[in-house]
């Protein structure tokens, strides 16, 4: 079984990698924390038009504060979320999010769980990876996700407003 799920796993990362070689990304960068978790926010921040975020656990003060004052600077911000977590963080993201006037969803019952780890900043960029957007993944644990740029991000938009249209609004 180990051997199984060892070899699924590498067959898994080629494709991956097969498909970023193949697939129109312009450009790509890597976010690891806990040294570089300012760089999320940052990158929150430099929306201009869109920030559309699928997240399984959102549970940083200064996300939702970065979320909301994007929204108040006019930048369509739309947040899709599990509802089903262990601890109450999630809606209480959800709460302080819709209470400024955000777009918030639940995560559609056509999934067991939204595990994913999506953000996309206006159209353009793309951050997938293993980071939540919670304190411990910004300041504490060990988390890479990479950047991507260029015709790839559509994909990644694609998806996002599929799961939007399904989700809980």
């Amino acid at each position: 079984m180990k051997r199984f799920a060892a070899g699924f796993s590498i067959g898994i990362l080629l494709s991956f990698i097969i498909y970023l070689i193949f697939s129109p990304v312009s450009s790509a960068g890597i976010i690891s924390t806990p040294e570089n978790g300012e760089d999320i926010i940052s990158l929150l921040n430099s929306a201009g038009e869109s920030i559309y975020i699928e997240m399984y656990v959102l549970s940083s003060d200064d996300v939702v504060d970065s979320l909301i004052s994007a929204s108040e600077r006019g930048v369509d911000v739309r947040v899709m979320l599990e509802r089903n977590l262990n601890s109450n963080s999630n809606k209480e993201s959800f709460n302080k999010l819709e209470m400024a006037g955000v777009d918030v969803c639940w995560a559609p019952l056509e999934y067991k769980l939204l595990h994913s780890k999506l953000i996309i900043i206006d159209g353009k960029k793309v951050l997938i990876g293993s980071h939540n957007l919670s304190n411990s993944a910004l300041k504490k644990n060990r988390e890479i996700s990479v950047i991507l740029e260029g015709n790839i991000v559509k994909d990644f938009l694609s998806i996002f407003l599929s799961d939007w249209n399904l989700g809980m609004c």
